[in-house]
């Protein structure tokens, strides 16, 4: 550990200020946002560089060249800090016995999941509860983690994320059933073949998520190749899914996944479509302690 306790006084006003300073990059800009001077601003910036025993800024004349450390801070602590003042909001709903609005987490994976869910919502719910629905596009392995939390009231995720949530106080039903399918960028050997088994891939290498962070994905990616007699070939393990779908636009590997995100089809990438690839599909998932008077009616609305 390379600070001290002394860190724990920083206060959220600092932080704000900081990740103002690292936008603006300059004092008399931040200043003038929250009608300080701009000698406040800079103590307070002295203040925790002494505080975190960092130096956050290179100071030239009129401008501030964030450094590697306070760029690094700044990743982790904007959505930290959104997150507080989310929260904060959400309590107050709470606390005045209701939720004024209902935060729902999509998919940021695909476009077609999102606009299928919100338009199915939209033709079913009436205009007030439309109106009180606030979405939220998150990779899926942050939606888990964020309905659990409770910063989402519900979460759209793939049938495959329902595993995470095994032993957790966390339900789920499905809202649309789907296959799995094959994604080949357009310098694979089979991109202009007609395919006619799943085992026809055997020797060419996959993309797969992190058995580390997304453990189910590499699971379903095993089974479905055991079941066809083989062992996948590896090229790359990645994250997240930007991730994979940017090596997959490379021709870095060939993709297990839903059939469902077809917006990932194009002239370079091809959807190959196969039977014995496994059950897929979209889900949405609470937390049953969530109080939330809105929850059971979008449920309802979602999955009949």
């Amino acid at each position: 550990m390379k600070y001290n306790n002394n860190v724990f006084n920083l206060s959220l006003q600092q932080i704000q200020i900081f990740l103002k300073c690292v936008r603006l990059k300059n004092y008399s800009r931040v200043a003038a946002e929250y009608n300080f001077t701009p000698s406040m601003v800079s103590k307070t910036i002295s203040s925790m560089e002494s505080t975190l025993g960092l130096q956050l800024f290179v100071r030239k004349y009129h401008t501030l060249i964030p450094t590697p450390a306070a760029r690094e801070l700044a990743g982790d602590w904007t959505p930290l800090l959104e997150m507080i003042l989310q929260s904060l909001e959400k309590a107050h709903t709470i606390q005045e016995g209701y939720a004024s609005n209902i935060r729902i987490g999509l998919l940021d994976t695909t476009q077609t999941a999102a606009s299928y869910t919100v338009s199915r919502l939209e033709e079913k719910a009436s205009r007030e509860l439309s109106e009180k629905i606030v979405w939220e596009r998150r990779d899926m392995h942050e939606l888990t983690g964020m309905i659990e939390d409770n910063y989402f009231d519900l979460i759209i995720t793939w049938l495959q994320e329902s595993s995470y949530f095994d032993n957790k106080n966390i339900l789920w039903k499905e809202i649309f059933h789907s296959q799995n399918a094959v994604f080949i960028h357009k310098s694979h050997p089979l991109f202009y073949e007609e395919v006619h088994s799943f085992s026809e891939f055997k020797q060419y290498p996959f993309l797969t998520l992190s058995p580390a962070v997304y453990p189910h994905y590499y699971h379903l990616l095993e089974n479905v190749c055991r079941t066809h007699g083989f062992t996948p070939l590896i090229s790359a393990s990645v994250s997240n899914t930007n991730s994979i779908r940017y090596n997959l636009s490379l021709g870095k590997g060939q993709l297990l996944a839903d059939g469902l995100i077809c917006d990932w089809e194009s002239l370079d990438i091809r959807k190959v479509e196969l039977e014995g690839l496994g059950d897929s599909g979209l889900i949405v998932a609470w937390n049953p302690d969530n109080r939330n008077p809105l929850i059971s009616e979008i449920i309802r609305l979602l999955t009949t």
